[in-house]
């Protein structure tokens, strides 16, 4: 625009010239003036037609605050010396949240066919973030005429997925002897200690009393002449079932949505993180109003937690009420756990349907909160 404005400045001044000296030559500048910006655009028609861009993420995981590089990679079919290229990436942010919209720009120096735009991105909330090309210009080397790049030279590019990970806090977390004990229904079993399971057999070991008739392994018993007990494995049930109720009313619109938001997600992986540690293992289980199912993911470390935040991928509100339990129970016809924890969009913390926590304010203000007072699973 400032180049724009400096050309039409010129050609009033070399009107103003010509008028006032009577100069032919002053006549002739302003024709060649006028001229110009028809023959940058027909250099441009050409180059235009031959150029090509793909965007990439060398870091697909960034921490809450922090900037990631982006690398865009133009090629060209031939831009007049000094062409120059903006582009425009589109973020889609998970929950509703309005689109992030980011230009980047590059010049294409002397006979260089391509480029790469080497920028930094910093998204204002966390999750998952769908980041795609949405616009892209081409310009001439003076800056005067810019053209659109056809969107079938980037548009059926798979866009890239970024994972901004929510600040994770330390929730005091006891859990019960009960959840320690639990069995339920899994297909993995315990390395460290039998159970009831005849489904998989934990060892062989000697006979002790107390031991049942039907657990001897009678054909290894004759032919060791020893008493030989087949011990049944233990399945490694989740005692914990964690919904994720993303229930809001159609009417709610308020400015602190998005805070509220990165609050969610950070109270989340907190408090997984935290069941994690003291070697609780769980559910965490959502409704996906994109798909009309319900959505579960097994959380057993650290890296499940990632995983998890990446398979929520663009989560969004619904505002009709979802009975996720009963629906949960419909799929999977299965025992529920001991506890069962459900957070609410409005920062509310149930447990076995009583709350157990409520929280507000910024990061810090939740951090704080969360370290406040045990959780009892």
């Amino acid at each position: 625009m400032k180049r724009l404005i400096t050309y039409l400045i010129v050609i009033a001044a070399t009107i103003y010239t010509a008028v006032l000296y009577g100069s032919t030559s002053f006549l002739m500048l302003f024709y060649v003036e006028l001229a110009l910006p028809v023959f940058l655009l027909l250099t441009l028609i050409p180059a235009v037609r031959h150029t090509s861009i793909r965007m990439e993420l060398p870091i697909p995981v960034v921490e809450q605050g922090q900037k990631t590089p982006v690398m865009l990679h133009v090629t060209t079919g031939g831009f007049p010396i000094g062409g120059r290229v903006a582009v425009q990436v589109k973020g889609k942010l998970p929950m509703g949240q309005k689109d992030e919209k980011t230009w980047f720009y590059t010049a294409l120096a002397g006979s260089k066919k391509t480029a790469k735009i080497k920028a930094e991105y910093q998204s204002r909330c966390v999750g998952s973030i769908r980041m795609e090309i949405s616009r892209v210009w081409c310009y001439d080397f003076l800056g005067l005429v810019a053209l659109p790049l056809s969107a079938k030279y980037w548009k059926a590019l798979e866009p890239e997925t970024l994972l901004v990970l929510p600040r994770i806090s330390e929730v005091p977390v006891m859990v019960s002897r009960q959840s320690r004990d639990f069995a339920g229904e899994s297909e993995e079993h315990s390395k460290e200690r039998g159970g009831d399971d005849p489904s998989e057999v934990f060892q062989i070991r000697d006979y002790q009393p107390g031991d049942k008739l039907r657990s001897i392994h009678w054909k290894l018993s004759a032919k060791t002449e020893e008493m030989m007990v087949r011990e049944q494995s233990m399945p490694l049930g989740c005692p914990v079932d964690f919904y994720l109720d993303l229930y809001q009313p159609a009417a709610v619109h308020r400015r602190k949505d998005e805070t509220q938001r990165d609050s969610y997600l950070q109270i989340l992986a907190s408090v997984s993180h935290s069941m994690v540690v003291e070697g609780c293992r769980h559910h965490v289980i959502w409704f996906d109003s994109r798909t009309g199912d319900v959505c579960r993911y097994r959380i057993e470390n650290e890296e499940n937690i990632f995983e998890m935040l990446f398979q929520l991928g663009q989560l969004s509100v619904y505002h009709d009420k979802k009975d996720l339990q009963e629906l949960y129970r419909q799929k999977y016809h299965e025992t529920p756990g001991v506890t069962c924890l459900e957070l609410t969009t409005e920062l509310t913390l149930k447990k076995n349907g009583e709350v157990e926590a409520r929280y507000s304010g910024d990061v810090s203000d939740i951090e704080r909160q969360l370290g406040a007072k045990e959780l009892v699973v």
